[in-house]
């Protein structure tokens, strides 16, 4: 009897452990491992498992922590006293989650429900690295002397922006460039955003602005893709007119798209997160637009055409 009610209280109870395979995977793609469950001094009655994928926000000095999935394991059972059981784990990354990066951070945690005690709990810590494409863009950037900075990978309301500055060719030109990304059933698109020096000594900047997709078999070579890059900035940099907010292009070098305003980008990497945390990301933007009114920097507005016009801009834009 002391043991049942020591048991109750979490005192030589089951307990689980998830173990995975690899600490990291990337996004998209499969992560796997296995589930140790072991018995505790007495018999007990489990009730279901489940995997919460928890992730950690830290922007601008704030965390928040949500809940992206939870994912079933086991329904009811028993387990006797000292048994040990080992169940598979599997689960695919939706494409549409940030990756890790500073401020971003991913924590599986298990949950054993145990009927009539305290539930068994266990975390682990899992990296999620930018898919292949996504990779190959990164490395054909660098290439070309760009580097990612410490801030870059914070989620926007219109989903992950990644910001990198230039080292080599493009650094008394260009100040930094930033990008969205979406992963399509035939390539990735980039929304693109090269911000140049301009005015007297160069202590304004100009926002140049343009959408850019990549067929997956551009992506392969990695050089060839730095070279079209490459000449993608120095095209925005030469024709400046072209780019602003509400005149911009589109390129592709195979696929046809539409060339109309007000394209979806729904499935942007880190558009499922934007959702999740909504009003934080909001309230950050309505402060970036107080700033911009007092002559400080300028920011994002939002329009009704949705995420196309967040980054691009429009012609009827209203500010929160």
């Amino acid at each position: 009897m002391f043991r049942k009610f020591l048991s109750k209280l979490g005192i030589g109870s089951a307990n689980i452990n998830l173990m995975l395979h690899h600490p990291h995977v990337r996004l998209g793609e499969a992560i796997s491992g296995e589930f140790f469950i072991e018995g505790g001094t007495v018999e007990q009655h489990i009730n279901k498992i489940d995997v919460e994928l928890r992730l950690t926000l830290n922007q601008n000095g704030q965390v928040y922590t949500k809940t992206v999935a939870t994912i079933p394991v086991a329904s009811a059972f028993v387990i006797q006293a000292g048994e040990k059981k080992v169940l598979p784990f599997t689960y695919e990354l939706p494409k549409t989650l940030p990756v890790s990066r500073h401020g971003i951070r991913y924590t599986f945690v298990t949950r054993l429900d145990i009927t009539g005690g305290v539930d068994h709990l266990d975390e682990d810590a899992v990296q999620i690295l930018p898919p292949l494409p996504l990779e190959k863009i990164f490395v054909a950037f660098e290439k070309l002397g760009f580097r990612e900075k410490a801030t870059s990978g914070a989620l926007k309301p219109y989903g992950q922006e990644f910001e990198l500055f230039p080292t080599e060719q493009f650094r008394e030109i260009v100040q930094e460039v930033e990008f969205v990304a979406s992963l399509e059933e035939d390539g990735i698109r980039l929304l693109l955003e090269v911000d140049v020096y301009a005015g007297a000594f160069g202590l304004q900047e100009k926002e140049l602005k343009r959408e850019v997709f990549f067929p997956y078999a551009e992506i392969n070579d990695v050089s060839v893709l730095a070279d079209k890059l490459r000449e993608m900035i120095q095209e925005m940099i030469q024709q400046p007119y072209l780019y602003t907010a509400s005149s911009y292009m589109i390129h592709s070098s195979h696929v046809p798209h539409s060339h109309g305003r007000g394209h979806s980008m729904m499935g942007a990497i880190g558009g499922f997160a934007a959702g999740l945390f909504a009003g934080m990301l909001v309230e950050e933007l309505v402060d970036d637009v107080v700033e911009e009114a007092f002559g400080f920097e300028e920011e994002m507005e939002e329009t009704e055409d949705g995420f196309f016009d967040d980054f691009f801009g429009g012609e009827d834009d209203e500010e929160f």
